[in-house]
This record gives C-alpha cells, structure tokens and sequence, in this order.
C-alpha cells in the first residue's frame, strides 16, 4: 500500500477511536455526576441525547462544508471540538454546563465521523468493508480505553482532564498527516440533486443507520451503569469491549464477501433475537452472557457509513452521508434515556426494550433497500452492482 494511504488510514483512525472516548467518557462517570449536581441518573443521561443532536447538526453542517472546503480542514476542526470542552467539564459546576458541552462534543465527534467515511472510500477504493468495519470497531477501543483511563483517574474532574489530553494530542498529530481526498475544484452538486431512488436509498438507510445508533449506543452508555446495577465490577468492560471490536471487524468483512445487505439483515435478526432473551431473563449470570452477544451482533453498523457513503456519487457524498447518520444521530442518542425511564427499575430490560425495537428499525430498512433493487432490476433488467 502506498506511504500517503497509511498515513490517511493513520489520520482517520486515531481520531476515530478518540472520538468515541470523548463522548462516551461521561458513562464512566455518570453516578458521581449524579452525587455531585445532585440530580437524577436519568439527568445525567439525558446530556447523551443532547449530544448526539449537537452531533446530528454538526454532521451535516460540516459534512457540507467538507464537500465544497475539504475533508482535512473539517477533521482538524472537529477534533479539537470534541477534545477541549473535557478539559472545561473537568471545572464544571452544574449540569447546564455539562449539556452545553456534551452538544460541542457531539458535533466535533460526529462531524469527523461523518467526513471519515468517504475519505476512507476515496482513499482504497475497495475492500472499504473490511477497512471501514475495522474503522467502525475503534469505537470499542475508545470504550475500552475510557475504562483504562478511569481506573487510573476515578475521579471524575481528573478525569476529565486526562481525557482531554489523551483526546487532542495524538488525534491532531495524526489528522494533520491526512492527504486530501476531495476533488478541488470540481463542480459541488447540492442535497437537491439527491432524487429518484436516491430518495429511497436515503429513507433506507437513515432506517438502518438510526437502529445501529439506538441498539449500540446503550451498550457503550447505559451498560456501565447497569453492572453496577447489578453488583458487578466495571472490569468486564474490557472483554465486552473486545467482543464488540472483533465481530465489527468480522462484519465488515464478511459484507465485502456476501455483501452489504445480507450480513445486515443476519446481524440485525440477531438484535432481535438477543433482545428479546435480555428482556426474559432475570439471573444476572446469564444476563451478562446476554449482553455480550448483545455486542457481538451490533457487528452490523461496523459498515453502515461505509455502505451509505459508496451509494452517492463523491459531489455530495460527506452531505449525504451526513444527512442519513442526522436521523441515526437523533433517535440513538435518545436510546440511553429511553433505556433508563422505559424501566426505571431495570436498566437490563430497558436496555432489552430499546435493542429489539432497533434491531426491527434496521431490518426494516434493509428490506426497504432490497425492494427498491429489486424494482430496478425489473424495469431496467440490469442488476445494480
């Protein structure tokens, strides 16, 4: 592989980790936020919807940026959104604060979430399912290094700081080392040239990508909180991070073998399926055993951006994808709040609640994308590659 697609894949991916370590280090810490603003658990959790809204316009506001600017300047920018409002959490005093810094992290994270997906297509230009399901799995790393970083730093304003540092140092040295991959000067088409079955594809996929967001965001948000629901040590993050890390990558590349769609619809019954054991169960052994194939089967959004990005031609291609994840954003986002009022006496049923309904939301979508093929296929005679 040649020296500047290393170094792009380099620049992508610590950021990507990173991102998810930023947004997802206010799980380790939720119950001392609790104590300290003296509020509600579900308080806490509601800053995770507030983020993931910040995330949503911020996607799509930088994604279009980045269509017309470039990739590299809005990956520079969202990095440093996403890391310094940790070093300013760490000297919060209330809660309004911790919202208002939570929107400014989501849009930093998801703005280069959102622009890192087609800069990986623009760079390989194949096996994009296997780069990007690996891409996708860093999430996992960035949970477990929050776990790391948590019981090396338990209290939540040291924290705070030592996420930020870890957050901006690498993830800037590494971005500034991305080669462009938009195309300068081309002409920029807008969101209205999105029509005809495009228009499907992007119902289609916001579906699957918005039951990606609700069933793994939970995982990485509400699970920590209900080990120690449970009396079990927050350890057991790290395997389950790991699983969640290893069937990413295996998703994605089984979808470069036996397609996109296909692995979907397996993984996605999967969620079903887990879901609705977690919501049955009631011995915490076999509860945990539960939630671990939970992670297992959240392989599907390993290729979800991926998927999406290689549909839309590269005029507008971050705004697309953009506009797709803005659903995904909203209503995952709101799944750890669900989770914890749906049963406010069980974060594992409401947990098991939140991940049935999504795994039949991205189901729904891929067949939505499938019928839209098939009807394609039947007017024009010609299968879509």
């Amino acid at each position: 592989m040649e020296r500047w697609k290393v170094l792009n894949l380099a620049g992508i991916m610590m950021p990507f980790a990173l991102s998810s370590f930023s947004v997802f280090s206010l799980s380790m810490v939720i119950g001392q936020l609790s104590r300290s603003f003296h509020v509600p658990l579900s308080s806490i959790f509601a800053a995770i919807p507030i983020d993931f809204i910040g995330g949503a316009i911020g996607g799509l506001l930088l994604g279009y940026v980045a269509d017309r600017t470039g990739r590299k300047p809005v990956m520079l920018i969202s990095i440093i959104l996403f890391s310094v409002p940790l070093f300013l959490a760490s000297i919060s005093t209330n809660l309004i604060e911790i919202f208002v810094l939570w929107f400014i992290i989501g849009f930093g994270v998801n703005a280069q979430n959102g622009v890192s997906y087609p800069v990986v297509v623009e760079t390989l230009h194949h096996s994009t399912g296997t780069i990007g399901g690996f891409l996708q799995s860093l999430y996992f790393i960035g949970f477990l290094l929050d776990s790391l970083v948590f019981m090396a730093f338990p209290y939540w304003r040291t924290f705070f700081i030592a996420c930020g540092i870890v957050a901006l140092v690498p993830s800037l040295g590494l971005a500034s080392m991305v080669r462009e991959t938009g195309r300068r000067g081309a002409v920029r088409a807008g969101i209205r040239s999105i029509k005809g079955k495009l228009v499907i594809y992007t119902a289609a996929f916001s579906a699957v990508v918005a039951g990606a967001f609700m069933f793994s965001v939970p995982l990485m948000g509400v699970v920590p909180t209900y080990l120690h629901e449970i009396n079990v040590s927050s350890a057991i993050i790290v395997p389950f991070s790991l699983i969640g890390f290893a069937f990413f990558v295996l998703a994605g590349y089984l979808s470069d073998r036996f397609g996109r769609g296909t692995i979907a619809v397996i993984f996605s019954v999967l969620c079903i399926l887990f879901g609705i054991i977690l919501y049955e169960e009631r011995a915490p052994q076999i509860a945990l055993f539960v939630v671990a194939l939970m992670y297992a089967s959240s392989g599907f959004f390993s290729f979800s951006g991926i998927w999406v990005s290689e549909n839309y031609p590269a005029e507008y291609r971050a705004t697309a994808t953009n506009i797709v994840f803005f659903a995904g954003r909203v209503i995952g986002g709101f799944s750890p709040l669900i989770a914890s009022l749906v049963y406010v006496t069980s974060l594992g049923k409401g947990i098991a609640f939140v991940g049935t309904v999504a795994g039949i939301l991205a189901l729904a979508g891929v067949l939505l994308f499938f019928s839209t093929n098939w009807v394609t296929r039947e007017r024009t005679g010609v299968p879509r590659a």
